[in-house]
């Protein structure tokens, strides 16, 4: 990437990952899968968190003042879950713990093969792209871990002074909320995207965690305004992919309503049917294909950008744009 075209960087490093995205549609499968973990998308993240925190400090309120929503309801799956008998809850406990065992597994593994395909100079088949994932899991895996561990960690320590705010004054005010946004939004920010450069440098590296996270912090200190210019132009992107993947939906309802009334006029059961079943089946089809394709388009953007960040001779010009903008004048 020349100098002259600095100004381009962004727009460069998008339709590279398009690009990417669209010529190896076969990692969107991993994509799908990877989503559990991560879907490459720092700002989304953050903002999922903050629900989660508020959706937290309402049910603690709702705690304290009478009882919460759902409180009932919480008492019959239980009083129903006794009824098993401690045989049949308990293998319904374990069979629940090796399926969130093996969805961890294969959501760890799909993260790691999707950067190896991203980083593969051709498009390569999926079974090699798997094959050379197993060589990292359990460093990624320690990524994943310590990168939720320290996200509970910050919604708990935002939503504990709700509640003490709430216990002394028994109202929410606008303020306590503004300052903990204030706080919360940009740490967590922070971490997803020490997560995400964390995991592209050990795929990349070969390096050890701790180098990874180090060298992660490095190239955020260094272009902390650009990653996150990076991550809202991201996030503006997907939120529009959403509204074209919305459009798609309500397009394909059009004929799904004309086929179903068809069928309730004429009262035929096997129309009834097919319509039902081809909708919802392509229905599915366009969400996975979106959410596969959206989530290897962010990890591909992100991997552009770390090998950026870390060329040798473009690694210390500006990327950001306001400071590239302040340069040129």
């Amino acid at each position: 990437m020349n100098i002259k075209n600095s100004t381009a960087i962004y727009r460069t490093l998008l339709r590279e990952a398009f690009r990417l995205t669209w010529q190896r549609k076969t990692l969107w499968i991993f994509g799908i899968f990877a989503a559990f973990i991560s879907t490459g998308g720092v700002m989304d993240i953050a903002t999922t968190s903050m629900r989660r925190v508020q959706r937290g400090g309402s049910f603690m309120h709702q705690l304290l003042d009478t009882s919460f929503s759902g409180y009932a309801l919480m008492g019959k799956y239980i009083g129903q879950m006794q009824a098993f008998g401690s045989f049949r809850l308990g293998a319904m406990i374990i069979c629940m713990t090796l399926i969130f065992i093996g969805l961890l597994f294969l959501a760890v593994l799909s993260q790691t093969a999707l950067i190896h395909g991203i980083k593969a100079p051709t498009h390569e088949h999926p079974n090699i792209v798997r094959k050379r994932a197993h060589d990292h899991l359990f460093r990624i895996f320690t990524i994943d871990a310590l990168t939720k561990i320290l996200g509970a960690i910050l919604v708990s320590l935002t939503t504990l002074p709700m509640l003490w705010y709430y216990v002394q004054h028994s109202s929410y005010s606008f303020t306590i909320a503004f300052v903990q946004t204030l706080v919360f939004f940009p740490a967590v920010l922070i971490v997803s995207i020490l997560s995400i450069l964390s995991v592209i440098h050990v795929i990349e590296t070969e390096s050890t965690v701790s180098e990874a996270i180090t060298t992660a912090w490095t190239i955020f200190k260094t272009h902390w305004l650009a990653t996150l210019e990076y991550a809202f132009i991201l996030f503006c992107l997907m939120s529009l992919a959403c509204f074209v993947l919305l459009g798609l939906v309500i397009a394909l309802s059009i004929p799904y309503g004309l086929l179903y009334t068809a069928s309730l006029l004429t009262g035929s059961f096997v129309i009834f049917v097919l319509t039902n079943v081809l909708y919802g089946i392509f229905a599915l089809l366009i969400v996975f294909a979106f959410g596969g394709a959206m989530v290897t388009f962010q990890y591909s953007a992100w991997y552009l950008f770390y090998k950026r960040t870390e060329h040798r001779s473009h690694s210390k010009l500006p990327i950001a744009k306001i400071l590239r903008m302040f340069k040129r004048a």
